[in-house]
């Protein structure tokens, strides 16, 4: 009775471990793993298992921003179960990432972007247990074909974030409730242009580009393309010649 009263309280009580087949991946693609729960002194009533996929973003907040953590999508790994005493359960899990899941393996010099997966033990009548695995979120290959094309012609990414809010590009608009900007910055300097700052929006079997142009003389403008399944075979950088001032 004593050991049961522990395990209620979280003294004792079961652990969690979610395990990652395939921790990095490019978005739209299936992560899978498992989740791994040891049972604690005594017998334990689970309520649930949930896995999480959450980004840091940020969100303006009078006269300034604010990080947080943001959900955007999730699965139910398992129902109520009772895990017994010392004993060792598996979830096998399939999760299959939102086309807009946020890029973070990227080189920049800005603040790292955190995308994670949060385990939630949802334990009856007792704190939580929790389980936090970091995701390196590659680009697709129409992002880092556009992004090739920026650095041929002299411009380097600088940082990125993701803002909670919706961006649109025509008739097309993202889905998760926030959007991920990738600021550039031109090595050497440039003449006209202070900064460059691009949103990928996947759409069906095109990637919609919105990019914002940030003049040093103001009149700041905005530009967009679409990448349809034909893009590996033009040339982005004679593209974007066209369309700016580069």
């Amino acid at each position: 009775m004593f050991k049961k009263l522990l395990a209620s309280i979280g003294v004792g009580g079961a652990k969690v471990d979610t395990q990652l087949d395939n921790p990095r991946l490019r978005p739209g693609d299936m992560l899978t793993g498992r989740v791994v729960v040891q049972g604690g002194n005594a017998d334990q009533d689970i309520d649930k298992i949930e896995l999480v996929l959450m980004v840091e973003a940020e969100q303006e907040s009078g006269d300034h921003e604010v990080r947080g953590a943001l959900p955007l999508g999730s699965i139910l790994v398992s129902q109520r179960f009772t895990v017994k005493a010392g004993e060792t359960r598996q979830f096998p899990f399939q999760l299959q990432l939102p086309a807009e899941t946020p890029i973070n393996a990227l080189a920049h010099y800005g603040r790292p972007l955190a995308v994670w997966i949060h385990t939630d033990l949802a334990i009856a009548s007792a704190v939580d247990a929790s389980d936090r695995d970091l995701l390196e979120v590659h680009p697709t290959a129409q992002v880092a074909a556009l992004l090739a094309a920026f650095e041929q012609l002299g411009w380097g990414l600088y940082s990125t974030d993701v803002e909670v809010g919706t961006a649109r590009i025509g008739n097309v608009a993202s889905t998760l409730g926030c959007y991920q900007e990738m600021e550039l910055k031109p090595r050497g300097g440039n003449f006209r242009i202070q900064e460059i700052e691009l949103t990928f929006l996947p759409w069906g079997n095109e990637t919609h580009v919105l990019i914002e142009v940030d003049s040093r003389f103001g009149g700041d403008f905005y530009r967009s393309l679409a990448m349809g399944p034909d893009f590996a075979g033009r040339n982005w950088a004679d593209e974007l010649r066209r369309q700016l001032p580069l």
